[in-house]
């Protein structure tokens, strides 16, 4: 998994609630690619491409890129900002 500086930039303006969901999730995350019964409940969808979402929790997306199987996280914020994140792509 890769963390680019502008993920982690993103990832500082979280609450410490977000940061522990972004945890959990990210943890569960390389375990759960490939296998659609496990990654039910991460929310894991494809976006555009091969671009994905992976929820953290209601309020809280991840938009990774998997690239072979390495995700690279692209980045973190809520239903909207992905959205607008997309529409740069």
């Amino acid at each position: 998994m890769r963390f680019p500086r502008a993920f982690k930039g993103e990832a500082r303006s979280l609450s410490d609630e977000q940061l522990d969901q972004l945890d959990v999730a990210l943890r569960l995350l390389p375990g759960a690619l490939g296998k659609p019964h496990r990654h039910s409940g991460l929310g894991i969808r494809r976006l555009q491409k091969n671009h994905f979402e992976l929820r953290g929790s209601r309020d809280l997306r991840v938009v990774f890129e998997l690239e072979g199987r390495t995700a690279t996280l692209r980045m973190v914020g809520n239903h909207d900002e992905v959205r607008r994140f997309l529409k740069n792509l």
